[in-house]
């Protein structure tokens, strides 16, 4: 599997615009080569340089179809759901349902991953699980997964 994206580049800075700092949108992601018996998809978008050992969770999506191949740009501010992505959105760490861009601390460098799983299985989850909930799910049914790093700095 691979993940993509029109703005962002793996191991690079990402763009103010998809930052807290920014308008803070949820980038454009394209995905291809899923694995034969995929049934769902699952993005998590985690902070990879926290303070404890477990990544910190920005953005949580699942119930995206198997026959999605992308998520435009601001996909998080959508009032419903769109065929085929029928996606819903989970409770990040910050305790808000959709997306929260990196925000990061002033002179330290923060990474940043997106993370996408291909699952055997349709999970029917509802929106607003959390990270523990959805891990629970995925559980065992994982076929494969594709991530892009990006770094965020603030600036003061």
């Amino acid at each position: 599997m691979e993940l993509t994206s029109a703005a962002l580049r793996d191991g690079e800075p990402i763009p103010l615009r998809y930052t807290k700092d920014g308008e803070n949108l949820s980038p454009p992601l394209r995905w291809s080569g899923l694995p034969e018996g995929a049934r769902e998809l699952v993005l998590f978008c985690e902070n990879i340089t926290p303070e404890t050992q477990e990544p910190f969770v920005q953005w949580l999506v699942y119930g995206i179809g198997a026959d999605a191949r992308e998520l435009p740009e601001g996909y998080q501010h959508k009032a419903a759901p769109e065929e085929p992505l029928a996606l819903r959105q989970g409770r990040n760490d910050i305790g808000n349902v959709g997306y929260d861009g990196p925000l990061g601390s002033v002179g330290k460098t923060v990474r940043y991953r997106f993370r996408l799983l291909a699952v055997d299985r349709e999970l029917g989850l509802a929106p607003g699980e959390d990270k523990q909930s959805v891990g629970a799910a995925i559980s065992r049914h994982v076929l494969d997964e594709a991530a892009l790093t990006v770094v965020h700095e603030r600036q003061a």
